[in-house]
């Protein structure tokens, strides 16, 4: 009893301590000031933003967000502030136009808040612990969590999904977003407190609870222990019984990969040798979670595989052409203009489009020794930019089978490149406002406000996650073994 005692004294204190330190939560932010910020990201949208008027027009944009402003009554904290301009930003409809937190309030949440240490899976059949974040097992792996501190999970997951920005109506992103970030929106959106009372069933469908001390960001990573052998962005896995290399890509963001090492031109060469000599029939690209700004990575990635040149893109459009004038608040991308005039074309209704002499826009030639096999691509919600960019090529130019989920970016048309970022002079919110629409070259299916569709849908399973087994990686090789 006197180290329960103990245990709660010190969780006390600290939770004490946190909510003094907390000032993200406090209501110190007055509605004409907040009206004043409302007012500028308006003016950073229509400035700047390439497409802002593809789910709503001008007028009904502006009606959106002049309710917005008007709803800004009373004293409100950041937080209540960054939730109230949600609605503006999904009426953008555009995940790269979002907010970001200031970053002295970053260094607080990772200092300071006190997160359940739980990551968490995000399936159809409800929400799973995939692992406990704080270096022992109090909870099973693969049980579903059936509400929290009395909270049923349905209503946690529908406050936490309203949350998200993402392009168009693509739940699949938004439901990837907040299983990566489930700990930390639940503190933000949800409650503040130290200590979370997890209810659960386990996956022998025994119900059961468990109260869990919240920890800090930084304790979570001192005490979390590293999963997987490897830790390079990409890699390759040969299985000899049938004739499959499987490559897993994590990233397909260059800075990163040098960072790490690797050069991803040599290591594609590489695995294309790997696979002739071992003789591999079928060749599967991994690109679950992966995420890169540069199209040209997609483009030496599916040249590995193509049979024929192709063409990544139809089109890029552009609206601000012109520097804006100079402000504090501003941080503007200073050689994107400096070349904008000389290479872009009126398109009509204020927009620009590259022309068709650019690079980007033009016809790539397959790599030398392009793998000749079957391919398939598996992908998840979480795969963006460059990496959606390649699933949408292998689909669409009939080169392979895509394996998984909807993407996470639209497939007729999403934003990157250069932006501006506009920091709120009361709030420090800072306002990202892309300046690139990329219109992916081919055909796409489905609804306009969503990404890019698999041939084949799949997801893990509550089974796979309680044996940590990869079930969708295991199913697609034995289907594959099965088809030779």
């Amino acid at each position: 009893m006197g180290l329960v005692r103990a245990l709660f004294g010190m969780w006390a204190v600290a939770v004490a301590c946190e909510a003094r330190s907390q000032a993200y939560l406090d209501r110190t932010l007055y509605p004409e000031r907040l009206h004043e910020e409302v007012e500028l990201l308006r003016s950073a949208i229509h400035e700047a933003h390439p497409d802002p008027y593809r789910y709503h027009t001008r007028p009904e944009l502006d009606a959106l967000i002049d309710r917005v402003r008007d709803s800004i009554t009373v004293p409100m904290s950041l937080v209540e502030f960054e939730q109230a301009l949600g609605p503006v930003f999904k009426g953008v409809g555009d995940s790269h136009c979002r907010s970001e937190w200031p970053v002295d309030m970053q260094r607080t949440l990772e200092r300071e808040a006190l997160l359940l240490p739980l990551q968490v899976r995000v399936l159809p059949e409800g929400v799973f612990v995939e692992e406990e974040l704080k270096g022992f097992r109090s909870i099973p792996v693969g049980s579903r969590i059936t509400a929290i501190n009395g909270r049923p999970i349905e209503k946690i997951m529908e406050v936490l999904l309203r949350t998200v920005v993402g392009d168009g109506a693509n739940r699949t992103f938004a439901e990837r977003m907040v299983e990566r970030e489930f700990n930390v929106r639940y503190h933000l959106y949800v409650e503040q407190t130290g200590m979370y009372r997890v209810e659960y069933r386990t996956p022998d469908k025994v119900a059961n609870e468990q109260v869990v001390f919240g920890m800090t960001a930084i304790e979570i990573t001192s005490t979390r222990k590293p999963k997987g052998a490897s830790m390079l962005s990409w890699g390759s896995t040969v299985y000899p019984e049938s004739a499959v290399l499987w490559l897993k890509l994590n990233t397909l963001d260059l800075e990163g990969l040098n960072l790490g090492g690797q050069r991803p031109d040599r290591f594609l060469q590489a695995t294309l040798n790997d696979a002739q000599r071992e003789k591999v029939r079928t060749l599967v690209i991994d690109v679950r979670g992966a995420g890169g700004r540069e199209l040209s990575m997609a483009e030496l990635v599916f040249s590995a595989i193509a049979k024929s040149p192709f063409k990544m893109l139809d089109a890029m459009v552009v609206r601000s052409i012109v520097p804006p004038k100079a402000r504090p608040t501003h941080a503007i991308p200073e050689s994107f203009y400096a070349s904008a005039n000389a290479r872009l074309l009126l398109a009509g209704k204020g927009d620009y489009r590259v022309p068709e002499t650019d690079p980007r826009l033009s016809m790539h030639e397959p790599m030398n020794k392009a793998f000749g096999g079957k391919v398939y691509v598996v992908c998840d919600g979480y795969t963006r930019d460059a990496a959606a960019a390649l699933v949408m090529m292998v689909r669409r130019q009939n080169r392979g089978r895509v394996v998984g989920e909807e993407v996470g970016s639209n497939a007729f048309g999403f934003t990157g490149g250069p932006e501006w970022v506009v920091t709120a002079p009361n709030s420090n919110l800072r306002f990202h406002v892309p300046l690139l629409k990329y219109v992916p070259a081919g055909r796409g299916e489905g609804p306009t406000d969503r990404g890019e569709q698999p041939n084949h849908q799949a997801y893990p399973t509550p089974g796979g996650i309680a044996r940590g087994q990869d079930e969708l990686r295991a199913s697609l090789l034995e289907m594959i073994q099965e088809l030779e």
